[in-house]
């Protein structure tokens, strides 16, 4: 099992005014930070997220994170989770990361999810309806112009005629794509036409054990298809530290009050607002490393992801407590002696 970082790009108050460049420059150069420090604690990646339109967000480009990041790190995997193509111009988007696999030597993964936030699309001038469909589209031009010297095209959203990207990606055919997912039927089944399934919030209705006969029954689907080397990644957010109730009281009340913005915003599936206790039995960890390594253990045992990514920060909730930078780091310090001591 291999265990990520997200280096997340929240570093504001919902409905904040538009950050300073400074303080967006600040917040760049912090990211940075993080990830060249998650790859020197023992990280095996580093997860982007895609974020458009939101003041809270400090960097919204996912492509210049990679980009960033691929000249700062040498090792760790680099992950988007999740870009949503289907409101990008899919030749660009497939030139961008090509380069991004070149310059990081091929450690690129390609996480790429329909879409959900209505705004996103509006943003860019791209109808929301159809939102499935143009991102079939898109993914097959995308991998044409990847494993094609000629590409041409003919669909309802893009046509193409013999055009030539330059140059491919590190990894031949290309890089691996992970499919952004957590709803049932095509959603989710579209990851076995590819190399994984990338699902953050799988495990929010469900039971561990209901997760686990989930993903056996997509990896036996994806072994009849040939794929043995389908990968299924989940997310795990919280923090560290050996008080754990000071901990649930000054850190577990932003993930209550985030889910409620999505709730609030009709972006989440959820009907009713979760107590910190049931999100704890799910996606968030708080507390001491021995309740971290038995967390990530417990997900090993029973649902055996092949890949975890750990997020730690999320949106300011002010007025109330806010980790420093320093203390982003320093979390991510202790987190790293919980990677080593799991890959005994």
């Amino acid at each position: 099992m291999k265990i990520a970082y997200m280096p997340d790009t929240h570093f504001g108050i919902y409905d904040q005014a538009t950050p300073t460049p400074e303080e967006t420059a600040d917040a760049a150069e912090h990211l940075m930070v993080e990830c060249e420090l998650a790859e020197q604690v023992g990280f095996d990646g580093l997860w982007f997220p895609e974020r458009h339109s939101r003041t809270e967000t400090f960097i919204s480009s996912t492509t210049t994170l990679l980009a960033a990041a691929a000249a700062r790190t040498k090792n760790v995997d680099l992950a988007s989770t999740v870009i949503m193509p289907t409101f990008h111009h899919p030749v660009h988007l497939a030139e961008e990361l090509a380069n991004i696999d070149v310059i990081s030597g091929g450690r690129l993964i390609f996480g790429a999810g329909v879409g959900y936030h209505e705004d996103y699309f509006r943003l860019f001038g791209v109808p929301f309806v159809k939102k499935g469909r143009r991102f079939e589209e898109v993914m097959k031009v995308m991998e044409g112009v990847w494993t094609q010297d000629k590409f041409s095209f003919e669909g309802e959203f893009f046509q193409f005629d013999n055009v030539c990207l330059t140059p491919k990606s590190f990894q031949r055919p290309r890089p691996p794509v992970w499919i952004g997912a957590f709803t049932e039927g095509r959603p989710i089944d579209r990851s076995l036409d590819y190399e994984g399934l990338i699902s953050w919030a799988i495990a929010l209705p469900h039971s561990l054990e209901q997760v686990k006969i989930k993903v056996e029954d997509l990896r036996e689907r994806a072994s009849k298809l040939g794929k043995e080397d389908w990968t299924f990644a989940m997310g795990l957010e919280g923090w560290i530290g050996d008080d754990e109730e000071w901990i649930r009281e000054n850190h577990g009340h932003r993930w209550v009050r985030e889910l409620g913005f999505y709730e609030d915003e009709s972006l989440s599936g959820s009907t009713e607002r979760k107590a910190l206790e049931e999100m704890e039995r799910f996606h968030v960890t708080l507390g001491s490393k021995q309740k971290w390594i038995d967390r990530l253990s417990e997900l090993r045992e029973v649902v055996a992801p092949d890949y975890i990514g750990i997020r730690t920060r999320g949106p300011n909730n002010a007025p109330h407590y806010y980790p420093s930078k320093q203390e982003c780091l320093e979390c991510i310090e202790s987190l790293g002696d919980v990677v080593k001591e799991l890959s005994k």
